[in-house]
């Protein structure tokens, strides 16, 4: 298939059980013209074969498998935008589902912004749901936000997962960072970082429902591990979005308290967090605020 708009991704790790789902969704799209890359991050389960079933259907859209040895969604979300041919890209995780019209309503919304301000934007972003249509977070009130991640979560304190489709050209911008010992890089680095150049259109619109049960959980990760993995997100809000703390207040302290529980997670000492944060007045506050995220870590 020639000039494919989008590039629909799924990270997969022994999720064989759940990507027929996906796949259910992705061939009662209403819009057609795309792929579907599935990265196998290291399974041992029989997702190939599964896939490989997926391919005998002969559905109208390609279906490009990959393996790769376990190295985490970060890198296998790298490797498929160094491979993929639409000029968007989306993520589908392989337990997740989205509504019939989802690719459709990313692409009709992205034409009604003009053309000439695209280059402004990185994509359309919608709301997230349960299986009974209710909205995961803060409602908007309002049909869109024309905004940035940042703006979103410290302005308009706006929360719940969130789920887009980005240009392909952004995504080939900002990579992921492959940091030693981590399976998990926290996504909202590298969207707060792109909302510093780019924005966003936020519709008020739910087209992915979050499927919330253990069964299907994309990753089975235990409680020390995931606050180890978060530390870098706690260090990059404190050291590069001191000018977002005004608008609120609150969830900037959290990130103030948790750089040391999840700091120590990670084996670094109080003084070495201090160190590691860029301003002498937010190292005061790290220092200030450091027995709470001492008792936190130590309660984990």
């Amino acid at each position: 298939m020639d000039n494919i708009e989008i590039t629909v991704f799924t990270p997969s790790y022994n999720r064989a059980a759940t990507l027929p789902r996906a796949y259910e969704c992705l061939k009662k799209q209403t819009y057609r013209n795309f792929e579907w890359i599935i990265i196998d991050d290291g399974s041992s389960d029989n997702t190939k074969e599964v896939v490989e079933g997926f391919k005998k259907e002969n559905p109208f859209f390609d279906i490009i498998y990959v393996f790769q040895e376990n190295q985490g969604k970060h890198v296998a979300t790298n490797n498929a935008v160094r491979i993929c041919r639409g000029n968007f890209f989306i993520t589908l995780d392989s337990d997740d589902a989205c509504t019939d019209d989802a690719l459709e309503v990313f692409l009709d919304e992205w034409n009604k912004i003009p053309a000439e301000n695209q280059s402004g934007y990185y994509g359309i972003s919608c709301r997230t749901c349960d299986k009974n249509g209710v909205i995961n977070g803060t409602p908007m009130n309002i049909p869109y936000i024309d905004s940035c991640d940042l703006d979103l979560k410290f302005k308009y304190k706006i929360t719940g997962e969130l789920w887009g489709m980005i240009r392909t050209d952004v995504m080939r911008e900002f990579p992921f960072p492959v940091v030693e010992g981590y399976h998990y890089y926290p996504e909202n680095i590298i969207w707060s970082s792109v909302g510093r150049k780019y924005k966003s259109r936020y519709i008020n619109k739910a087209l992915r429902y979050y499927i919330n049960d253990q069964e299907n959980a994309v990753t089975n990760v235990d409680r020390k591990k995931a606050t180890k993995e978060k530390f870098p997100m706690h260090l990059h809000y404190v050291n590069n979005c001191w000018d977002y703390r005004k608008y609120n207040r609150k969830r900037y302290l959290e990130h103030i308290v948790a750089i040391t529980r999840d700091g120590m997670a990670n084996n670094y000492t109080p003084k070495e967090i201090r160190k590691m944060v860029k301003s002498g007045f937010r190292r005061f506050l790290v220092t200030l605020f450091s027995p709470v995220g001492i008792f936190l870590y130590k309660r984990s």
